[in-house]
C-alpha cells in the first residue's frame, strides 16, 4: 500500500474535521503557522534571496522584506497566545496587510530577478499564495469567514477520502511465484520430455 498516498489521505481528513468543528480555533492555529511560516521566510530572504544579485536597490527591497517577516511571524505567534481576542482579531488584520506589501514588493524583486535571468517561477507562486491568503484571512475575523473555514474543512475531507479510497484500492497485487507455472509446461502436459 502506498504509505505516502496513507498519510497524505489521513492528514486531509484531520485538517478537515477540525475545520469543520472548530473553525475558529483552527483560524487561531492557522494564524500561529503563518508566523511561524512568515519567520523562516524572512530568515530565507535575508540568508540566500538577498545575495541572488549585487543591486542595491534588490537588496534593500528583500532586506525590508525580510525583516519585516520576521518581525510581523514573531507577532502573530507571540500575541495571540499571549493576549485575548481582540488582539487575534487585529493580529488578523495585519498579516493580512503584511502578505499585500509584501506581494507588491515581491513584484519589485521578480522583475529585477527576470532582468538578471533567475529563474523566478517559485516567486510567482509565492506572489500569488500570498494575496490569496491576504483575502482569506481579510474575511477570516467575519461570521462568512468562519463559513468559508468550513465549506473547505467539508471539502478537505471528501478529498481525504478519495485520496484514501483511491489508495487503498490501487493496491500492487502480488502474486506468490510459487503458483505461477513455467509457461513453457504449461503448454505441454509431459514437460521438457515432449521435445525429445
Amino acid at each position: 500500500m502506498n504509505k505516502t498516498g496513507l498519510s497524505t489521505g489521513i492528514l486531509l481528513v484531520v485538517v478537515g474535521l477540525m475545520m469543520l468543528v472548530a473553525p475558529a480555533q483552527f483560524v487561531k492555529v492557522a494564524v500561529i503557522v503563518l508566523g511561524i511560516a512568515s519567520v523562516v521566510n524572512g530568515f530565507i530572504n535575508l540568508v540566500t534571496v538577498r545575495t541572488l544579485i549585487p543591486d542595491p536597490y534588490f537588496r534593500l527591497d528583500v532586506a525590508v522584506r525580510g525583516w519585516s517577516s520576521i518581525i510581523v511571524g514573531i507577532l502573530a505567534v507571540a500575541l495571540p497566545l499571549a493576549f485575548a481576542e481582540t488582539v487575534w482579531t487585529v493580529m488578523v488584520y495585519i498579516l493580512g496587510i503584511y502578505l499585500l506589501l509584501s506581494a507588491g514588493m515581491e513584484i519589485f524583486a521578480v522583475i529585477k530577478l527576470r532582468s538578471e535571468h533567475i529563474a523566478t517561477k517559485l516567486y510567482v507562486w509565492e506572489i500569488a499564495a500570498s494575496v490569496v491568503i491576504a483575502v482569506v484571512l481579510f474575511i477570516m475575523p467575519a461570521a462568512v469567514g468562519l463559513a468559508v473555514v468550513q465549506i473547505g474543512g467539508g471539502l478537505l475531507v471528501c478529498a481525504g477520502a478519495a485520496v484514501l479510497v483511491y489508495t487503498v484500492r490501487s493496491r500492487p497485487i502480488v502474486v506468490n511465484p510459487d503458483s505461477v507455472e513455467d509457461s513453457a509446461d504449461s503448454g505441454h502436459p509431459e514437460g521438457k520430455d515432449a521435445d525429445i
